[in-house]
């Protein structure tokens, strides 16, 4: 009985410990960081030991969940955008031809509080995208309309446009993209030149859409005689 009694009161004793322990402790968290510091092109080649397309994955996995580890969760306002926009221009140099990275990029971090960090993302799908307009057309019209509803930036959002005019394989709404810009920005005149382009060099235009380009013309030049006469 008396041994019971003494194996029970060390029980009592080291749980009252380990409680004790908790509560000394449980506000004393590791500093894990937020968005891991970005390595050098070198190092990330050197590696990736000649499997450059799982290592890309791996990252990308990482660069996913950054900041949601171990139990946490950080609001996106906290995260630092210049590293994130280092680490999706280092992944493309992995590959190029994934959409893994400006889908997260646009999908994901797009919705931080902090809205001037949107920038960077908008700058890394033009960086992505801008050069291949008729593969990457999704991310650029992304990049319009984060520039033009999120940053309130329609010189930025032209930017991002004008390269889809020329995207031959995207649907037509996309590269009318930079008309709807410049029309929003009050140049109709180059608003209907760059819809008359597309009517001009494309083939096998349905007839609903034909008829919107010519509709849009029309009443763009309209619009601009208007402005011209002020009547």
């Amino acid at each position: 009985m008396r041994k019971f009694l003494r194996n029970y009161i060390l029980l009592i004793v080291f749980a009252g410990l380990q409680l004790g322990y908790w509560d000394m402790t449980r506000q004393k968290l590791p500093d894990m960081g937020i968005v891991p510091d970005v390595p050098g092109k070198v190092a990330v080649k050197a590696l990736s030991f000649g499997d450059e397309e799982f290592y890309f994955r791996l990252l990308a996995l990482d660069i996913q969940n950054a900041g949601d580890t171990f139990g946490r969760f950080t609001e996106l306002y906290k995260y630092d955008y210049k590293k994130l926009y280092d680490w999706f221009t280092l992944l493309d140099t992995l590959d190029n031809e994934s959409d893994y990275m400006p889908f997260i990029a646009s999908y994901y971090y797009s919705q931080t509080q902090h809205i001037p960090d949107v920038r960077y993302v908008v700058d890394y799908l033009y960086n992505h995208s801008a050069s291949r307009p008729a593969r990457k057309y999704w991310w650029l019209a992304q990049a319009v309309y984060l520039a033009e509803h999120k940053l309130n930036d329609k010189d930025l959002a032209l930017k991002m446009a004008l390269p889809l005019e020329h995207a031959d394989n995207a649907p037509f709404w996309v590269r009318q993209l930079p008309a709807f810009v410049h029309e929003k920005r009050g140049e109709m005149e180059d608003a209907a030149r760059i819809i008359e382009n597309i009517e001009a060099n494309s083939k096998n235009i349905p007839p609903g859409e034909l008829r919107f380009m010519e509709y849009f013309v029309k009443e763009r030049t309209k619009k601009l005689e208007k402005l011209q006469t002020g009547k």
